[in-house]
């Protein structure tokens, strides 16, 4: 091997090592495929008589490379912490909303009790600093806090205490295992195909629902309801190709049905308030996950 040789091989050689130890966080396969295409650059690069460093510099210095690589893969920094961080704060703001809810607008909330509007709103307080716990703890302890406040709101929603109305957080309950599991989801990039489809089919369920219901008698629509179904099973389908706007309007939807469910006396209130939750949920949770970060511009 000639020197220039061993010098064009050492070129190549430390602008891959250096690329593959910042694309770490990466599934191998993306690494892999990342560090193929650098090889094929460099090999193209000497077919039409350039050098390794010409060839270098066309890609830019490593660090520019990566990150651009690490944006056009969904990555970015700090981005799955914010993905944590504005679910968190969504489960806390439903569940602020919750205790206006059952304390003010539920018929007989609190009825059991002597004073029913301070107390009442003290004991619903309770799942609203426990949702907002891990906002407010270090961040080595996050994931254990934001796991222990999802598991304990899941069973809390599902317990009946006498004058509390626990069952109404269960879309706080919903966000906070969102905020626990999302984040996992989108270290490697955007949603893949299959999670696309796994929260395609969970925004589904309430349309899914509707029509069962109105199938077997048990419920009645009108063309609203019709609509209501189309929409969502379209936003659905949507989601399933990776439309980012989708999620944003089927978060909307669903905060909507949150907000209408306890005004109109003649909905099913427990019911239609789950299916809002669920859908905020899987809509802000696609929309935030599957969104394209900024590209690092080229200097």
């Amino acid at each position: 091997m000639t020197e220039r040789t061993a010098m064009n091989a050492n070129t190549e050689g430390a602008y891959l090592r250096d690329v593959g130890k910042r694309l770490r966080a990466l599934t191998p396969e993306q690494r892999d495929a990342v560090l193929d295409d650098v090889r094929a650059h460099f090999a193209d690069a000497a077919d039409a008589g350039r050098t390794p460093q010409q060839a270098a510099e066309s890609l830019g210095d490593p660090a520019q490379f990566t990150a651009r690589v690490r944006a056009e893969l969904g990555h970015e920094p700090g981005r799955t912490d914010r993905i944590w961080r504005i679910l968190q704060w969504l489960a806390t703001g439903v569940a602020v909303f919750t205790v206006m809810f059952v304390t003010f607008l539920l018929p007989d909330s609190g009825e059991d009790l002597d004073e029913p509007g301070f107390e009442i709103v003290l004991l619903h307080l309770i799942p609203v600093l426990i949702a907002a716990l891990p906002l407010f703890v270090p961040a080595r302890a996050r994931r254990i806090t934001t796991t222990a406040v999802a598991v304990v709101l899941t069973v809390g929603s599902q317990a009946v205490f006498e004058s509390m109305d626990l069952y109404f957080f269960l879309p706080t309950a919903m966000l906070t295992w969102a905020a626990l599991i999302m984040p996992i989801i989108a270290r490697n990039g955007r949603l893949a195909v299959g999670w696309r489809i796994t929260g395609a089919v969970i925004a589904a369920l309430p349309g899914v629902w509707l029509v069962v219901s109105v199938l077997v008698g048990s419920f009645t629509t009108d063309l609203w309801g019709v609509l209501w179904i189309a929409i969502s099973f379209g936003l659905a389908g949507l989601i399933t190709v990776g439309r980012t706007w989708a999620g944003i309007v089927l978060a909307v939807a669903g905060a909507a049905l949150l907000i209408l469910s306890p005004l109109d006396p003649g909905m099913l209130v427990l019911a239609f308030w789950s299916a809002g939750g669920l859908l905020l949920t899987v809509g802000a949770s696609h929309a935030l996950v599957y969104a394209r970060p900024r590209k690092p511009a080229r200097t």
